[in-house]
């Protein structure tokens, strides 16, 4: 499944196309139909992937909300994602806008029941669609990274994400290569001294955000701002927040 927003701002353009032509004939016609879209939805495609977590009560987390201004990724301490997908439009040339809300939510809405009813549990959810002044935003919850990488993940350039205590880290993740937000080289043992902070291996390509603020990540990652990762890595890289 490709990334929901680049498959469906295409499709609504030509659905468009064929509603503006049908309700010349018949003005009560509506944009989109709920059967039209959970008919379109189809199978979903499953990942070799790999995903571990260990979940964790996220009481003495310091929580950055997920206010994302670009397409990305947002971790939990307890292992759930966010996705965001932001895209830009323009309605230029068009008798009238090509999408809207109402319209793109319904579709979305087709396709995530569509996967959940096939899971046997709501593992993916929305929690906003926005279409506001050219810019289209969907950003959706998975209750687990196993979720996350099934529905998405490899679409968001991710091919593997792991997520665990310092504890579980220290006996499962081949942390090296780590330093401060500073640049400086560090342990692994040092870096793992506050038994708070949560751990992420990571690979692929994309943009990840936190939780908490990063505290030590691999030298080949690319610190955004306080809590945001450039990851482009063919095998683990490692992120350290809180």
């Amino acid at each position: 499944m490709r990334r929901i927003l680049r498959i469906l701002l295409p499709l609504l353009v030509v659905a468009l196309v064929i509603v503006v032509a049908l309700s010349k004939c018949n003005p009560n016609t509506p944009i989109v139909s709920s059967t039209d879209v959970n008919g379109s939805t189809g199978g979903t495609k499953n990942s070799s992937s790999e995903t571990q977590t260990e979940p964790r009560s996220t009481a003495e987390a310091v929580t950055i909300e997920f206010k994302p201004t670009m397409t990305g990724i947002y971790v939990a301490r307890d292992g759930s994602i966010r996705t965001a997908e932001i895209t830009e439009f323009s309605n230029d040339g068009f008798d009238r806008d090509r999408y809207d809300t109402e319209t793109l939510r319904s579709y979305v809405t087709g396709w995530v029941d569509s996967y959940n009813s096939a899971k046997g549990k709501a593992s993916v959810r929305i929690e906003t669609i926005d279409v506001t002044d050219g810019i289209a935003t969907l950003i959706l919850y998975y209750d687990s990274l196993n979720a996350f990488i099934d529905f998405q993940g490899e679409d968001f350039g991710i091919t593997s994400l792991r997520v665990g205590t310092a504890e579980f880290a220290a006996r499962n993740f081949a942390l090296s290569g780590l330093k401060d937000t500073e640049g400086n080289t560090v342990t692994p043992i040092d870096a793992l001294q506050d038994e708070d902070v949560t751990v992420v291996a990571v690979s692929g390509n994309s943009l990840i955000s936190f939780a908490g603020e990063v505290k030590f990540l691999s030298g080949s990652l690319t610190l955004v701002d306080a809590n945001t990762v450039r990851v482009s890595s063919k095998s683990d890289t490692f992120i350290i927040f809180k």
